[in-house]
């Protein structure tokens, strides 16, 4: 399992770790399924790519529901891109076959780990983990749905990569702090000291549809 870091701790950041921990696959059509602000577009080499940002409202590209199925044919385009999104979902399997039925080549996804030290530290102390959980008086816009590990994230990763005909290629997301920890302990520790997980899947020769 390889190590990923960001450059810094901001979001422009992490999509700059995330595209340059493998920098040999963007070329082609890339969708970015729950693009925001599309600010991951600002990382990639625009003269080899053209990007497609999907999100529930506009400015994306194209506004559509993961839950409700893409609005594309099987693999249209050469890499999706996930960032922090499936755990939104309520039927987080279908999303993942969404995500594997439009991809031509690659899926990049990271996934975060809720049993991160910093998590549990909060959790421990009585304070709300994040924006994403607790039970807010007024009707949340968007919520995660899922609470998972690391190891929870690999495992479910690996079983229904290989499901949809895709080789998986795994490893920590860190900041340039956590980086400081050392390689060696980011891997022996993931699940405790890996905000996230990230991976990216290869469509295997032979299994296109």
């Amino acid at each position: 399992m390889r190590v990923f870091v960001c450059p810094s701790r901001d979001e422009i950041g992490k999509f700059r770790g995330i595209a340059e921990a493998f920098p040999e696959i963007w070329e082609g059509l890339v969708l970015d399924v729950g693009c925001r602000s599309a600010s991951l577009q600002r990382v990639l080499p625009n003269s080899k790519v053209r990007y497609f940002g999907l999100d529930l409202f506009a400015p994306a590209d194209v506004v559509g529901n993961l839950e409700k199925g893409l609005c594309f044919q099987n693999e249209s385009f050469d890499i999706v891109v996930a960032l922090d999104i499936l755990e939104h979902t309520d039927n987080i399997y279908e999303a993942f076959s969404e995500l594997c039925r439009v991809s031509r080549k690659y899926v990049l996804l990271t996934l975060p780990n809720a049993y991160e030290v910093r998590t549990r530290i909060k959790f421990l102390m009585g304070r709300p983990m994040s924006g994403k959980y607790g039970l807010p008086v007024d009707p949340p816009n968007d919520r995660h749905r899922w609470l998972f590990s690391f190891q929870e994230a690999q495992a479910f990763t690996r079983a229904l990569g290989e499901r949809h005909g895709f080789e998986v290629i795994e490893g920590c997301l860190v900041g340039p702090r956590r980086s400081l920890l050392g390689h060696t302990l980011l891997r022996l520790w993931s699940n405790l000291l890996s905000p996230w997980y990230l991976a990216l899947l290869c469509r295997e020769k032979g299994t296109e549809s």
